[in-house]
């Protein structure tokens, strides 16, 4: 029984993740076919994902409240699960801030951020389906070094596409375009958060 209870835990982690990556996904597929005309019905889309992924958030706490004994500490689990859901709303926070901005063109240097972003929520997908059997995993430690890679390597092309941004003479294009990057900026952040909660249970844990 106890096994039975401990999975939901991993599986509502697992689902979380699988969430943030399909609104990644959404959103990289948005701005590739950016028509601003259905910008206002493909953030309703996102609204939805982003709704879902709340549900299992909120399903998580509810079980949580009423748990006697947890796979991992309480704390923990709260934590990660909200660090997924920021993940989530982070995507979103793009392109809600791509429509408050009123963008017409989307600027080429966002997509390998956008790819980053998906390679980075792929780790960290990775790393939660490890945490079930984090003290024996041989891969865990290798998963969140990969995800803290990735949020590095989009530190400098936040760096590199502010720089180029800069360069720009239209001072409104560069304050609607500061926001955008420093919104996926965040979404990568939110990523390593969350892996540096996996590699505290793992120390608390060892």
């Amino acid at each position: 029984m106890k096994e039975k209870k401990d999975e939901f835990y991993y599986k509502n982690l697992n689902a979380c993740i699988d969430y943030s990556y399909q609104a990644a996904q959404f959103l990289k597929e948005t701005l590739e076919q950016f028509q601003i005309d259905r910008l206002q019905e493909q953030i309703a889309e996102m609204h939805e994902i982003e709704q879902k992924a709340d549900t299992k958030r909120h399903k998580m706490t509810k079980v949580l409240s009423k748990a006697f004994i947890t796979p991992i500490e309480r704390e923990d689990l709260v934590a990660l699960s909200s660090n997924l859901d920021d993940i989530t709303d982070a995507v979103e926070e793009v392109m809600l801030q791509i429509y408050m901005s009123n963008v017409s063109v989307i600027r080429p240097d966002v997509f390998p951020m956008l790819n980053l972003l998906l390679d980075c929520i792929k780790a960290l997908g990775d790393v939660l389906k490890e945490l079930k059997d984090f003290k024996h995993s041989k891969k865990i430690e290798e998963y969140i070094i990969r995800v803290n890679d990735l949020e590095e390597q989009g530190d400098k092309l936040y760096l590199e596409n502010m720089y180029q941004l800069h360069k720009e003479k239209d001072t409104l294009l560069i304050v609607s375009w500061r926001k955008i990057y420093g919104c996926l900026e965040n979404c990568l952040d939110s990523c390593e958060h969350t892996a540096d909660i996996v590699e505290t249970v793992i120390m608390k844990n060892s």
